[in-house]
């Protein structure tokens, strides 16, 4: 069952919650809302690049799984709005990669991110608000591959918890919003062959 370890963090361990993020769509309403607090479906459409009519499906579901909830109400335009919000401002999976069926969600839910990413990133190049050089810039794309060693590993580690930090302790502020899509996985071996060089025969 999904669990709340203080007010901002939450975290997901219940399975029909995985499941319902299987769903870019569903991925990106509630990566949304943690950061921008509660919002009426209108206000989400606009955000997330769809019709109203595209999201109430989804936002039932996600109810449903308790991944949202209701955040009261608001009168706009004489009409009145129901309000939702996600159950913490910081979301994180909670899955033993020692099960085997937990690793079969992560590879979902990485199929999942990567569509989203998809669609972040070609929104994100056709933005007016594109910066791509200096401090500022907001768009940027990169793919490496490297071998770093326990102690490297542990830096990079504590970076990606550093940022994902910054970017938590940015949510609900007025400022434009940017996306932030990271994987790391390790890359299997070929059969018979190993990571260290051979020692030289004598």
């Amino acid at each position: 069952m999904a669990k709340s370890t203080d007010d901002e963090m939450f975290l997901i361990s219940n399975k029909e919650q995985f499941d319902c993020l299987m769903s870019a769509r569903r991925m990106d309403i509630v990566d949304q809302l943690a950061n921008v607090g509660a919002k009426s479906i209108r206000e989400l459409a606009k955000l997330v690049g769809a019709k109203p009519s595209a999201l109430y499906h989804h936002m039932e579901l996600l109810q449903k799984v308790g991944l949202i909830e209701e955040a009261g109400t608001r009168v706009v335009n004489r009409r009145q709005e129901q309000l939702y919000k996600t159950l913490g401002t910081k979301l994180k999976y909670d899955l033993p990669i020692e099960k085997p069926e937990a690793r079969n969600i992560f590879k979902r839910l990485g199929s999942a991110q990567c569509r989203q990413t998809d669609r972040d990133f070609a929104r994100g190049v056709q933005s007016d608000n594109v910066v791509i050089d200096g401090p500022d810039k907001n768009l940027l794309i990169f793919r490496l591959v490297g071998a770093p060693d326990q102690e490297a590993l542990a830096k990079i580690n504590s970076h990606i918890e550093s940022i994902a930090a910054l970017m938590w302790e940015s949510a609900g502020q007025d400022n434009p919003l940017i996306v932030l899509s990271t994987m790391m996985s390790p890359v299997p071996c070929p059969k018979g062959e190993s990571t260290t060089e051979p020692e030289d025969e004598a």
